[in-house]
């Protein structure tokens, strides 16, 4: 069933191309040209979400946006301005949204992100149910696009639903692909099964766009994998991975909108999950066989190696290893505001000036993320604190000892090690053994930091079976 949407605009040839628009994106559309019909339509019926131009006459718009919050509080408003001016800056867009407004947009812009807002808002029910099915498998269609358009998956860790939630392709040069399975498609493996035995293709490509979707859908597998007894340790770690992945992309590209810090939320309580219920996590993280750390995004591991390490500590609980696991996630973002020669560079590739500017980094990351009431103060310090040592030798401040919060610590002990492991390719226990052997190194971090650190590698029933012997 398509979700119900309402458009109110007093420009009745505006309304009709965005009638047209949204129709054309499966939605029911209904549209109105003043504020008093658009509280009739309220009154009767239910919407998914409103459109509502701030401009419109015969109940104004602020009176329209008031009647919602008060008769219809939880619903979705995408409130329209026609020009900044009207709309006040960054006070106005705050202001607006205290008063109701799920999300702000500006004229001028292109339909398609209307679009974007309003499945920014659709849960995964919400996305399952408006999916056009159709039964059986739509022909296969060359297409020729930029391949800046796509992301990939590995075709071996690709789940979808029975109906499939967006557009599949597989690559065949670059700016060529065969798109191999239709959004709302019933799920064919055998086609997958074509192309990954017969044809070795490794991986299948999405558009960017639908990124979203994958995460929301992924999410909920991931959940399902870590609550499954009979699923390998390595199958729950893998899929939390590759979910990561594509947050941290969508981080990097859409920012810190409220929707997707909710999908970082969700992320951050599987892999909470994951190490509260892996039995044999010193195991998975230790033990990799074919281990390839380029392979690994850089943020994910050190959440998961820094979840780890909080695991050890009798202080610890669910929502300090959450706040952690979410700092993590977000801790180079300020990367995102350094030069493009310096965001590809590794410190030791820098020059004095250049390592002035990396340094900032940390701050530049508050700074991000500072208006987002999402995102709490222990979150924030963390990201600011991420690269100061216990010896004092860290930045942007150069804080030592107690001055740095033990959570900061832990994640700069973690990060450092993820570097370890990824620019010397080492295996995590060869990268850990590198560690403890510089003195300098292992001085950056709370000698407790470490202690537990070597813990998370070694099997807990050996640490119960060494305290029962002391104690006897």
């Amino acid at each position: 069933m398509a979700l119900n949407i309402l458009i109110v605009d007093p420009d009745d040839e505006w309304l009709q191309s965005a009638s047209s628009f949204f129709k054309e994106q499966f939605y029911t559309v209904k549209v109105v040209n003043n504020g008093k019909d658009a509280q009739l339509a309220l009154y009767n019926e239910k919407y998914f979400a409103v459109l509502l131009n701030y401009s419109v006459k015969n109940h104004a718009g602020g009176q329209v946006l008031k009647f919602i919050r008060t008769n219809h509080p939880s619903q979705k408003v995408i409130l329209i301005f026609e020009n900044e001016d009207l709309c006040g800056g960054q006070e106005g867009i705050d202001k607006f949204k205290k008063m109701g407004a799920s999300e702000i947009a500006i004229k001028p812009f292109e339909m398609s992100h209307l679009s974007v807002l309003l499945e920014g808002h659709q849960s995964l029910g919400d996305m399952m149910t408006s999916l056009p099915k159709k039964e059986g498998v739509s022909a296969e269609v060359e297409v020729t696009t930029q391949d800046e358009e796509f992301t990939s998956i590995r075709i071996d860790e690709f789940y979808s639903s029975q109906a499939v939630l967006f557009d599949v392709y597989v690559k065949l040069a670059s700016g060529r692909y065969v798109k191999i399975l239709h959004a709302g498609d019933t799920f064919s493996k055998e086609r997958i099964d074509k192309y990954k035995n017969e044809k070795g293709v490794e991986f299948l490509y999405f558009h960017k766009k639908d990124r979203r979707k994958y995460i929301q859908f992924n999410n909920f597998i991931a959940k399902k994998l870590i609550n499954t007894k009979n699923v390998g340790g390595n199958t729950r770690f893998n899929q939390l991975k590759n979910v990561a992945d594509k947050y941290i992309e969508e981080v990097h590209t859409q920012g810190m909108k409220p929707q997707v810090i909710d999908q970082g939320k969700e992320i951050v309580s599987n892999i909470y999950s994951f190490v509260e219920k892996q039995a044999d996590l010193h195991k998975i993280l230790k033990d990799f066989e074919a281990f390839d750390p380029k392979a690994y995004e850089h943020s994910f591991m050190v959440s998961v190696f820094a979840t780890a390490i909080i695991k050890q500590f009798e202080w610890q609980s669910q929502i300090t290893i959450e706040s952690t696991a979410l700092a993590c996630l977000f801790h180079d973002i300020g990367k995102m505001k350094l030069p493009k020669e310096i965001y590809d560079l590794r410190p030791v590739e820098m020059d004095d000036a250049q390592m002035e500017i990396y340094k900032k980094h940390p701050e530049y990351g508050v700074e991000m993320v500072d208006n987002n009431r999402m995102i709490t103060n222990s979150v924030k310090q963390i990201i600011l604190q991420h690269h100061e040592a216990y010896n004092g030798t860290g930045f942007p401040y150069g804080i030592k000892s107690s001055k740095i919060l033990t959570l900061a610590n832990i994640v700069c002990c973690a990060d450092d090690f993820v570097h370890i492991m990824i620019d010397e390719d080492l295996p995590p226990p060869q990268a850990l053994k590198k560690m403890l052997m510089d003195r300098e190194q292992v001085a950056r971090y709370n000698s407790m930091i470490v202690e537990n650190f070597i813990k998370v590698f070694v099997d807990p029933a050996k640490i119960l079976n060494s305290d029962t012997k002391k104690v006897s």
